[in-house]
């Protein structure tokens, strides 16, 4: 009996002994955590906030985030047609909440009366924070957009740099009571985790809305890609048509055309754009100069295939300076053919078509070059003219364009600047210039760029004060199965010390003159 009270004191004593320990464990070793459980049971995380890293312009400018928002918390009980249309009357939407007591809405509108009302007769909270995505989100293509199930990134910017987006959380919550109601008096609080993560990149924002602008009110469908001149810095990139990533469930029946970024993901024919890089292949291997002279009668004929200038009637005898600015076919077959299919590939390879324009971090498609097979008999004629089996993206046509800019050097295209996390901006290394051709022939080719502008193709852009170089491009092409002809236009301005280069595409504008011309104008005005 003894024996048995003896081991029933040693058990008590030594559960007394643990109880003890793990109450202290508790109360001291591990008070944070539970004290942080406790008070997560003691709120509701409100949905509708934008809650990951910022994505920056050059100037750490938001490109999202950037726009107030209103989260309006209702309980469910008292969401009636009356209160229905008033939040329906100030846009607001409603958001996924984990709340089974409050439906939450999000709006990007204020009203002073409707939110007296809401809180007066409908007991709502209101908080004032920040949405993702605005309404006319800026680059939208290169930012992307989220999955709105997992918070994910799922395209562009948004994806490509995910992980540290993700590192910021933020979340904003309610106080409630033991029935998970939400305590009035006590406010609507939230915590942030990591709030420095961000992607700096080179966009402009003023410049990126303005090219937005400018093509958005032109009607057309196409790109806009401004340039730093000096390092291939990306500072606008517009595409259209745009979506709205706050809502990209209404384009799943459309084309999804919405979602491509004309700039990078489209191929078209270069048409009379590529006679920069004839130009470039003819002049390094010297079968021509700036004075060779050329017969034009109108159209060229190989093999039996007939391939017309753009001059019905012929320019007759003309200089290959002249051939460059006023678009002359029938001058760049003949040369062409001079210089020979394999010698036009090569340079354009050089130049960087048939590759990714920029460095990393950004979806694009390589363009697509001739096989020799496709160069052989009238094959020649329509390389020489930027037709056939060629495609490039407009931001290849915009790396040619700031190479001859750049007098024969290649710095390649960017978007991202660097990244921060803790307050450190990382920048990322830039890849060292490379010479593609040399000074001088770039310096010939940017003079007849000009000239092309002062009394070629593209007269209509002469600008009083400032000197432009640039070459127009009208390029046949099927789309949807019918035959269309697409406009560009893709140059720099001030000639003599380029600062920006821009290049403009117009699907089914026609000439790039009728089309390209007047939008690219426009860039040039906002930009001097």
């Amino acid at each position: 009996m003894k024996r048995r009270l003896i081991v029933l004191i040693i058990g008590f004593t030594v559960l007394l002994v643990l109880l003890a320990a793990r109450l202290t464990q508790i109360q001291i070793l591990e008070n944070e955590r539970y004290a942080s459980v406790n008070a997560k049971q003691q709120r509701i995380a409100l949905n509708g906030e934008d809650t990951r890293g910022a994505i920056l312009d050059r100037n750490g400018n938001r490109l999202t985030g950037a726009d107030e928002s209103y989260i309006y918390i209702i309980k469910k009980d008292k969401l009636n047609a009356v209160s229905a249309r008033i939040l329906q009357a100030i846009g607001a939407v409603r958001v996924e909440n984990e709340s089974k007591r409050y439906f939450v809405y999000r709006s990007t509108i204020f009203s002073a009366d409707a939110s007296y009302v809401l809180k007066r007769d409908y007991d709502a909270f209101i908080i004032k924070g920040a949405t993702r995505y605005g309404e006319k989100q800026p680059a939208v293509h290169f930012v992307g957009y989220i999955n709105e199930t997992d918070g994910t990134g799922a395209s562009g910017i948004e994806k490509e740099f995910n992980d540290l987006l993700s590192k910021k959380q933020k979340v904003v919550y309610a106080s409630v009571d033991g029935k998970r109601m939400i305590i009035p008096g006590l406010g609507i609080s939230s915590t942030v985790e990591n709030p420095d993560c961000a992607v700096l990149t080179t966009l402009d924002l003023k410049i990126q809305k303005k090219a937005e602008q400018v093509l958005e009110s032109s009607g057309y469908s196409g790109s806009i890609i401004v340039l730093d001149a000096k390092t291939g810095e990306i500072l606008a990139g517009a595409s259209a048509p745009a979506y709205n990533p706050s809502r990209v469930e209404e384009y799943l029946d459309s084309r999804n055309e919405e979602f491509i970024n004309k700039a990078t993901q489209s191929l078209y024919p270069p048409g009379s754009i590529f006679k920069i890089i004839v130009a470039a292949a003819a002049l390094e291997k010297g079968i021509v100069d700036e004075n060779s002279v050329f017969t034009c009668k109108g159209y060229e004929e190989i093999n039996g295939i007939r391939i017309n200038c753009s001059k019905e009637e012929g320019h007759g005898e003309i200089s290959f300076r002249d051939a460059f600015a006023k678009s002359c076919n029938s001058a760049f077959i003949q040369l062409g053919m001079q210089t020979g299919g394999d010698q036009i590939l090569e340079m354009a390879r050089a130049f960087g078509m048939g590759e990714r324009a920029f460095h990393g971090w950004i979806e694009e498609k390589y363009g697509l070059l001739p096989g020799r097979e496709d160069i052989q008999g009238a094959g020649i004629g329509n390389l020489s003219i930027g037709q056939g089996k060629l495609l490039i993206t407009p931001a290849q046509a915009a790396r040619v364009t700031a190479i001859i800019a750049a007098g024969g050097m290649d710095y390649g295209l960017s978007l991202i600047r660097g990244t921060t996390e803790g307050g450190e901006i990382e920048y990322v290394k830039t890849e060292p210039a490379r010479r593609v051709i040399k000074k001088e022939t770039a310096d010939l080719i940017k003079e007849m760029m000009v000239d092309t502008v002062q009394y070629g193709t593209a007269n209509n852009l002469s600008i009083s004060g400032i000197t432009v170089a640039g070459k127009t491009g009208s390029a046949e092409a099927s789309r949807h199965g019918e035959m269309v002809v697409h406009g560009w236009f893709t140059g720099f301005f001030p000639a003599e010390e380029p600062k920006y280069v821009i290049t403009v595409f117009v699907e089914s504008g026609g000439s790039g003159r009728g089309s390209a011309v007047p939008l690219f104008r426009q860039m040039v005005e906002y930009l001097d």
